[in-house]
């Protein structure tokens, strides 16, 4: 199977600088911090570790909900970040894309190999936003802050398993530099 350009696949929505950006799937943010070709972005590997959502062009100065960082646990429908225009820049922060939108993908990853390299596997998103447009989570502003947060709680099972495998992998990973 050869490699599909990532350009080709991912959806590009043009919205209004500092709108809200919600997660897909629940799982563990993988990724976060400046891309020069991403700008801000976060990354989002599901529990089962077999999809990565990736979210890019955050918006400059404060790009994502707060609190949020590598190793955060989150459920589908929570404010993971803010729209924006950055990237395309070695210096971090920094707006160089002329026209505010998000740029998001979806890649599979059934074996490690996949993640980067030759042999990744995305996914075409558009049908899949437009079924997540016509159920989304809805939002609402916090007060005077410059946070937002999703209106309905969910209960996702996955998240509490999540939680309790990456405990015992905290652990696991403790244990181990222990004994280096």
């Amino acid at each position: 199977m050869s490699a599909i350009a990532v350009q080709d696949v991912v959806v590009q929505f043009f919205i209004q600088i500092g709108t809200p950006i919600i997660a897909v799937e629940s799982g563990y943010v993988e990724a976060l911090g400046w891309n020069q070709y991403g700008g801000w972005r976060i990354g989002i590997r599901s529990f089962d570790g077999k999809r990565y959502y990736y979210y890019a062009h955050l918006r400059q100065n404060y790009p994502y909900a707060e609190g949020l960082k590598e190793g955060s646990v989150v459920t589908a429908g929570d404010v993971i970040g803010y729209m924006g225009h950055t990237g395309y820049s070695t210096k971090e922060n920094v707006n160089n894309i002329k026209t505010v939108h998000l740029h998001w993908g979806l890649q599979l990853i059934f074996d490690e190999s996949q993640k980067e390299g030759n042999n990744e596997i995305w996914v075409d998103c558009y049908e899949l936003s437009k079924f997540l447009y016509k159920n989304r989570s809805e939002v609402e502003k916090v007060g005077e802050t410059r946070e937002w947060r999703r209106t309905t709680e969910m209960l996702d099972p996955a998240v509490e398993s999540g939680l309790q495998n990456r405990s015992r992998y905290d652990t696991m990973k403790t244990m181990d530099n222990n004994r280096k």
